[in-house]
């Protein structure tokens, strides 16, 4: 028994399908202050990434340069390249609105519709360090989170 009583969550959820390929992708809502409300992106499971990142396209409808100078947390070297980290409130619609703080680098990567490029890579550093997560299969996944 432990003397620091702690809520968890475990959560069922079914990969994406897109043109016959399965996904394993969490709804994440962004804080958006230029709409005044979040907004509703796609988000990438990465095992491979050391740190979550997201498409500048994605941060350019929220945020301000004002907005994100506030925001400036440092920098990191992804592939011998340095990109500028922020940080960001994400929201999980799917595990019961889990909300919190995370660092992710901004980078501009593909125009192709969101549906196909997903606007956060959720990385080890942050989002998985924080998880257990299990995949069957290629169709679901669950995840598990104590805090």
């Amino acid at each position: 028994m432990s003397l620091n009583p702690s809520k968890k969550i475990l959560k069922a959820i079914n990969f994406s399908d897109f043109y016959e390929n399965k996904i394993p992708l969490l709804q994440v809502e962004l804080e958006c202050p230029k709409i005044e409300r979040g907004k509703i992106v796609l988000g990438l499971i990465d095992t491979g990434s050391r740190y979550t990142i997201i498409n500048k396209y994605a941060v350019e409808e929220c945020f301000t340069k004002d907005d994100l100078k506030t925001k400036y947390t440092g920098r990191v070297v992804i592939n011998n390249k340095e990109y500028e980290r922020y940080s960001f409130r994400f929201t999980f619609p799917q595990l019961d609105n889990i909300s919190e703080i995370f660092n992710a680098a901004i980078m501009e990567y593909s125009l192709i519709p969101e549906e196909l490029v997903p606007s956060v890579i959720l990385g080890r550093e942050d989002f998985l360090k924080r998880v257990v997560i299990c995949m069957y299969k290629s169709e679901w996944m669950t995840i598990y989170k104590e805090f």
